[in-house]
C-alpha cells in the first residue's frame, strides 16, 4: 500500500518547483507528485517521504533541490513530434519569412533529451536548405541535457517518431539497441542549461524560437512573464513556434499570429524606424 501524503508535504515541494521553475502544481494536480516525491524519496534513502520532506524543510542540499526539479520537469519528447512546425520551418518560415536572412539563429528553448533540436537539424538538411543556420538548444533539466549532449538513443527511442531512413542516414549504432546522432548533425547544437524563468535573456538575437508545450505548466503570470523575455530575445520579424494546444489567448503580448500552410506561429512585428 502507497503512503499516504500530507498536503503540507505537497505544498512544500510544490513551492519549491514553482519557486525555481515557475511549473505550478494547483492542489487538484498534487497526486502528479506522488511518483517523483517517491523517486526522490529512494534516491536519498530516505525511509518515507515523510522523512524525506522532514530533511529538506531543515535542510534542502543544492543535490536534492537539482534532484527535485529534475524529476519535476516534464521531458517528454520524441523525433518529429507534432510534423507541422517541422513543415513550417522549412517549407515557409526560412525559404520565405527569412528570406533576407543570411544566417538563421534558431531556439530550442526546452530541447528536453535532445529530440527537438536533432529533428530540426534533420529537417533543414532534408529540405536542401543551404542557408548557414545556428541553433542553440537548452532545457533546466541537467539529467535530459547530459541525455541530449551524448547524442545517444535507445532503440525505444528511435522507433518513436523517427522514419527508418533517417535512423541510417542520420544515425549509427553505437551498441546493441543504441543509436548515435552522427556528427554532421550532433555538432550543429549548442546545448547549454537555461531557467526560462530565471534566465537572461539574449537581447534581439534569435530569428526563430521553438517553445513548444512549455507553458501549459505555467499560471497566467509566469506565461506572461517568459513571453514578454521570448519576445525581447527575438529579432524584429522573427517568430515563435509554439505547441498545438498553445496559443496566447489571455496573453497581453506584441507578437502578431502569422498563418501559415503548415500552422500557425507568432511574429515580432518590424519595428517601424527599421522599415526603409
Amino acid at each position: 500500500m502507497s503512503e499516504k501524503i500530507d498536503v503540507k508535504i505537497y505544498k512544500f515541494f510544490a513551492d519549491i518547483v514553482f519557486k525555481k521553475t515557475g511549473i505550478y502544481y494547483p492542489e487538484r494536480d498534487y497526486y502528479r507528485l506522488d511518483s517523483r516525491l517517491e523517486k526522490m524519496r529512494k534516491q536519498f534513502k530516505f525511509e518515507t517521504i515523510e522523512d524525506l520532506y522532514k530533511k529538506c524543510s531543515s535542510l534542502m542540499t543544492i543535490d536534492m533541490e537539482m534532484y527535485l526539479i529534475d524529476i519535476c520537469t516534464n521531458n517528454e519528447t520524441y523525433f518529429f513530434r507534432d510534423q507541422k512546425p517541422f513543415d513550417a520551418l522549412t517549407k515557409e518560415i526560412i525559404p520565405d519569412v527569412m528570406s533576407e536572412q543570411q544566417n538563421i539563429k534558431i531556439w530550442s528553448c526546452a530541447s528536453s533529451t535532445g529530440q527537438e533540436p536533432l529533428s530540426i537539424c534533420m529537417s533543414i538538411a532534408e529540405a536542401g536548405i543551404n542557408k548557414p543556420y545556428l541553433l542553440d538548444a537548452s532545457d533546466i533539466s541537467e539529467q535530459a541535457l547530459a541525455k541530449a549532449k551524448s547524442g545517444v538513443y535507445s532503440g525505444l527511442d528511435v522507433q518513436r517518431g523517427l522514419p527508418i531512413q533517417l535512423l541510417v542516414k542520420y544515425f549509427e549504432q553505437e551498441k546493441e539497441g543504441f543509436w548515435k546522432a552522427k556528427n554532421e548533425i550532433h555538432s550543429r547544437i549548442n546545448y547549454f542549461k537555461f531557467n526560462l524563468f530565471t534566465g537572461h535573456f539574449k537581447p534581439n538575437y534569435y530569428d526563430i524560437i521553438f517553445c513548444r508545450n512549455v507553458l501549459i505548466y505555467q499560471n497566467q503570470e509566469n506565461k506572461q512573464l517568459i513571453l514578454q523575455s521570448l519576445f525581447s530575445s527575438l529579432k524584429d520579424g522573427g517568430v515563435i513556434i509554439m505547441g498545438a494546444g498553445e496559443s496566447l489567448i489571455g496573453i497581453d503580448s506584441q507578437l502578431q499570429q502569422l498563418n501559415l500552410k503548415s500552422g500557425i506561429v507568432f511574429q515580432k512585428k518590424i519595428s517601424k524606424q527599421n522599415v526603409a
